[in-house]
């Protein structure tokens, strides 16, 4: 990650860039927790510190942003706190659910679980990541996530926010 964010300067689309390095890291996450490839966002504050923008999935970069004052984003309260939280019964939660509706699979399922933490470098907040197990219900989603899962996420983006914030495009 080091290496291809060094290449910011050097690339025509430095967007592209920080889309390749996510997949990298969702690739990893999503093995770490034995989950999909879409069951891993990652969402980076926007230049101006207002939004919250997906650079992943890639589908939901161009869809929209959510503005850090929206009280009922999961993303956006777990910002706020810089403290990771797992959800085991998200369609009970109050949330912003539009993205759960874009089609990524043939057949969209809902998130029923849920880790959010946040990308943190020296402190402060540059993002959020999530991952999910989705399943029409509870139990077709896998287990229960547990606090040691929030805290080995939350390490491994404590690890990848030096790269994910060198890769931000000075515009996103």
């Amino acid at each position: 990650l080091g290496a291809m964010a060094a290449q910011k300067a050097k690339v025509p689309d430095p967007k592209e860039l920080l889309h390749d390095m996510s997949d990298r890291v969702v690739k990893a996450v999503s093995a770490a927790f034995s989950c999909k490839t879409d069951e891993v966002a990652i969402l980076l504050l926007t230049t101006d510190h207002k939004h919250l923008r997906f650079i992943s999935p890639r589908k939901f970069s161009e869809l929209g942003t959510i503005p850090v004052t929206k009280r009922d984003s999961i993303a956006v309260n777990v910002l706020g706190k810089k403290q990771g939280e797992a959800t085991n019964n998200v369609p009970l939660v109050k949330h912003v659910a539009f993205f759960e509706s874009i089609k990524l699979r043939d057949k969209p399922s809902p998130i029923q679980k849920m880790i959010t933490v946040p990308i943190l470098l020296k402190g402060s907040p540059v993002g959020i990541a999530q991952i999910s197990r989705k399943g029409d219900t509870p139990g077709a989603a896998g287990p229960d996530f547990t606090p040691a899962d929030v805290r080995r996420a939350q390490e491994i983006f404590e690890g990848v926010a030096p790269y994910l914030a060198a890769a931000r495009p000075d515009k996103l």
